[in-house]
Parts: structure tokens; C-alpha cells; sequence
């Protein structure tokens, strides 16, 4: 994969765009990568975006074995393959970071029934029924493989443990010393076996992410980054320990104003420079305030409804449910089950109309809309049509229940954009002071990256990009140039 000559190289193609050193790995990184949380091989969409990205300056992509169950991989390495061969990149030029620690899915299945033969995984944390966590040996040697072949690859750059920290929050050892000590003896197991795979060239370098690098020292589930340093040191002086992860956004600036290293001297990002370690930071645009995500973004408005108007709408939208319901789904003479699910997909009025002052974000609506509400109504419009298919009374029902569906879910996100968008003047407000009348008129989200790239320690900050639109977003923000009053936000 990635070699220091190569990702110089690409660098060099888009000068116009930031780029920086990772640490120790001496990789050169775009200031922004390509983050997968949310990716799946499933969805066309993300790999246009993944494709455009690697094509336009981002030579970075974070994954993990976990994420989308293994999918976001599969896309990684689809991509990747699709790119090498039709000649748009070299492979040597894109940075590779992927991570394992997880039992979800497939992964937890086969955990389980490994137990049951009377094999399990050892040092597994059973988090929860659905969850359970693992940083030992034979668990990442496990991972490591399977990754390998998802991703299509021999060789990964860099391979992180995954929120190792878990352990700490779910450990059932009663003594916080002895839980501490257990902890990072596993950290260091974990450390040995991973320079193993250095030696079988699977890994070029290894590190950790983890949400509680920042945290302050006296916190039960903290992650010393000094400690960690020494564990690493402690097995080789050559070691390939390289680099770390951790959230840092506008709102949450643990890694720059706890001191929580060297006698509680330093923070994470001043003894991470210090020892020439590659720092990426995750959920830029996701802050998390009281257990609720704050979303560091402006919103798009594609439809501009009053609050009477949306309420209108969702009045006639229960008015058509009511017609399809009367009309047609009490004449099929289908089983019990089938009728109900029908039922419930037409009450999609009924669940607006309770819920309308409910939802938290236009993100959260989003999520629901996608995930619930349109796959209903259109298993409503497709189950009825097929049912009735020469009644062509029903096809102008249909055809303007689906427009109503559309229209009415489109003024609510919007409405809830618009809501959030003059929500977000005050901060835009706020970092307006240090920026100049240029930058001023750039999107929330390109200054939120923009603000903690000006930070010099971070090597490349992780955001999500799903769509092309997000991935030219973050464009925009590499291009932004920082000043050094950028710096000051961060020392109030």
C-alpha cells in the first residue's frame, strides 16, 4: 500500500490543497480523509463519492471491521480496484486506515458459537447482548484476515484498535487499580501481536482510537496516551507504534485544554507532537452535548412551507391514507399479518401529526425518513398497486399520495433546516471574529474543519462523506486558508 515517495507524489498533483506529515509513518496526508462510518457496499452513492474524493485530493480513507457489518470495507476495496485498474490512481498513493475490536453481526454470531464448541475468543467484553469487544490476539489475527480479504488487499497502513476503552466501561473487576492494570496489560498483548504482523508484512504501522484520549485523567474510563507510548516503547525501541484517533470538534475540545499527561502538564495534542505521533480526529461536525448529537453543519431548505402550511399538508396526507384504507386495503383478503403491516405503513399522517415537535435535528428526522417513512410508503403504494393493478381510480390516488408523501417530508426537513440553520448564526457569529470577510461566507461545516485543521499537531481530520456534494464541501474547507487567529479560538 501507501510508500512515502507515492503519497508525496499525489500531494503534488493538487497544490492548491492541504496536505501534512503522519507523524512517524512519514506518509504524506490530505488534512481531511475520507471517513466510512456510514459507507456500504450497498449504496452506489457512496462509492461515486469515494471514487471523487480519492480522484480530487483526499488520499486517506478510515474504516473499520465493524462498520456497515463489514460493508464499508467491501466498498473500500471495490473502489480501490475499480480506480487501480482503469488507471485514475496508484494504489501506493492512498493511506489506508482500518480498525477491529468490535463483535457485531456476523462477528458476534460466529463469537457465540465459538463459545459454545468450547473455543472462545479470550478477554472478550460482553457489553451487551448485541455487543460484545475483543483486543486479543487470536480475535485481531482473526480480524486482520478477514478485513485483508474484504478489502482486497495484502496490506493495510495502519491498524488501530478499536475504542479499546470498552473494557473499562464494562469490566465487571471491582478495584479501579486492578482494572487499569488488566487493561493496558491487554493493550500491551494486543501491541506485541500486531509487531508480529509488521513482521508478516500484513501492517505497516499500528495505533489506537479511542473517544476517552481526552477525557480528563480522573475519569474511570480515561486512556492514558503517555502510558500507551510506554507500553509501546517498552517492547521496542523500534517500535511501530504511529498513530491515534479521537474526537475533536468546536464544542468539545478535551485533546487541546485537559491536561492529562506528564503529571497532568500537557494535553493529549501537545505530548502526541511531541513524540511525532500521526493524529486523527473523528466526528468534526458531530459534537455530543447532554448524550445528544449537535450537528456542526448548515442544513439544505428545499421547500419553504410555514408551520400552517406543513400542517395543512399533513392533514390532507392522513385525508389520502384514509381513502386507500376505506376504499382498498379493507377489500384485500389477505392474511392478518400482511393487513396490519399495511395499516401501520399507512399511518405515516397520524405519525407526523404526534411526532411533529419531536424530532431532535433535521438529522434525526432524516435518519427516520429514510430508514422508516418512505420504505413504508412505498411498500403501501407497491403492495396496493399490485393488488388493484387494473383499477386506474387507484393509479391517480396512488400517484398523488406519493407526491403528498414527497412534499410533506420535504417541508418538515425543511422546516427543521431552517430552525437549525438561524440556531447556527450565533456560532457562525462567533467564529466570524477570526476570520476574514472572505472565509465568512463559507458553509458552518467547512469551518468547523477549517478550525481544527488550523491546529498543528492534527495530521488529518476524518469526516463522513456519503454524497459528492460532501466530499466537494470538504474540498472547499482544504482549500480554506488558515491564519493564526484561527489558533486563538482554540486558547479561549
Amino acid at each position: 500500500m501507501a510508500t512515502i515517495p507515492a503519497t508525496i507524489y499525489y500531494s503534488s498533483k493538487f497544490p492548491d490543497l492541504k496536505f501534512e506529515k503522519l507523524g512517524k509513518t512519514c506518509f504524506i496526508t490530505s488534512t481531511c480523509g475520507f471517513g466510512c462510518y456510514r459507507v456500504n457496499d450497498s449504496v452506489e452513492e457512496h462509492q461515486f463519492a469515494l471514487e471523487y474524493a480519492l480522484s480530487n485530493g483526499i488520499n486517506l480513507i478510515d474504516t473499520s471491521s465493524n462498520y456497515s457489518i463489514g460493508g464499508s470495507e467491501k466498498l473500500v476495496g471495490n473502489v480501490l480496484q475499480k480506480l487501480t485498474s482503469e488507471e485514475r490512481i496508484i494504489l501506493d498513493e492512498i493511506i489506508l486506515v482500518t480498525k477491529a475490536g468490535y463483535l457485531q453481526g456476523d462477528n458476534l454470531t460466529s463469537a457465540k458459537e465459538r463459545e459454545l464448541s468450547g473455543n472462545p475468543f479470550p478477554d472478550v467484553v460482553k457489553c451487551s447482548p448485541d455487543l460484545w469487544h475483543c483486543i486479543y490476539p487470536d480475535f485481531l489475527r482473526d480480524q486482520l484476515t478477514n478485513s485483508l480479504a474484504r478489502l482486497q488487499l495484502k496490506k493495510v497502513d495502519i491498524y488501530l484498535l478499536h475504542n479499546p476503552e470498552y473494557f473499562l466501561t464494562y469490566s465487571n473487576i471491582s478495584l479501579d487499580e486492578d482494572k487499569k492494570e488488566e487493561y493496558y496489560r491487554r493493550i500491551k498483548l494486543a501491541f506485541e501481536y500486531l509487531e508480529s504482523e509488521i513482521e508478516n508484512g500484513r501492517i505497516a504501522y499500528y495505533g489506537i482510537s479511542s473517544n476517552t484520549f481526552v477525557e480528563r485523567h480522573d475519569k474511570n474510563n480515561f486512556t492514558s496516551l503517555e502510558r500507551v507510548y510506554d507500553i509501546a516503547s517498552e517492547i521496542s525501541d523500534d517500535n511501530h507504534f504511529a498513530v491515534i484517533q479521537f474526537p475533536l470538534n468546536l464544542l468539545e475540545k478535551g485533546a487541546t485544554i485537559n491536561m492529562n499527561q506528564v503529571n497532568n502538564t500537557k494535553s493529549l495534542l501537545q505530548f502526541a507532537k511531541e513524540k511525532n505521533l500521526g493524529v486523527l480526529v473523528n466526528r468534526p461536525l458531530n459534537a455530543i452535548e447532554n448524550n445528544k448529537i449537535n450537528r456542526l453543519a448548515d442544513f439544505n431548505i428545499k421547500e419553504d412551507r410555514n408551520r400552517e402550511e406543513i400542517i395543512d399538508l399533513i392533514s390532507k396526507l392522513s385525508e389520502l391514507e384514509k381513502k386507500l384504507i376505506d376504499k382498498y386495503v379493507n377489500k384485500m383478503n389477505k392474511n392478518f399479518s400482511d393487513k396490519k403491516s399495511l395499516l401501520e405503513c399507512l399511518s405515516l399522517g397520524k405519525i407526523l401529526e404526534s411526532n411533529y415537535d419531536k424530532f431532535e435535528s433535521p438529522n434525526h428526522f432524516t435518519d427516520i425518513k429514510g430508514s422508516h417513512l418512505i420504505p413504508g410508503a412505498n411498500f403501501a403504494i407497491n403492495a396496493i398497486g399490485k393488488f388493484f393493478e387494473s383499477d386506474d381510480s387507484l393509479e391517480h390516488l396512488l400517484n398523488n399520495f406519493a407526491i403528498t408523501v414527497n412534499i410533506t417530508l420535504d417541508s418538515i426537513e425543511s422546516e427543521l433546516a431552517r430552525q437549525w440553520n438561524e440556531n447556527n448564526k450565533q456560532l457562525h457569529d462567533e467564529l466570524n471574529k477570526y476570520l476574514n470577510d472572505e472565509q465568512k461566507d463559507f458553509s458552518l461545516s467547512q469551518k468547523a474543519i477549517a478550525f481544527v485543521n488550523s491546529l498543528n499537531e492534527v495530521s488529518s481530520t476524518l469526516v463522513g462523506m456519503r454524497k459528492v456534494e460532501y466530499v466537494k464541501d470538504v474540498l472547499g474547507s482544504i482549500k480554506f486558508q488558515s491564519n493564526e487567529k484561527l489558533i486563538e479560538y482554540w486558547n479561549e
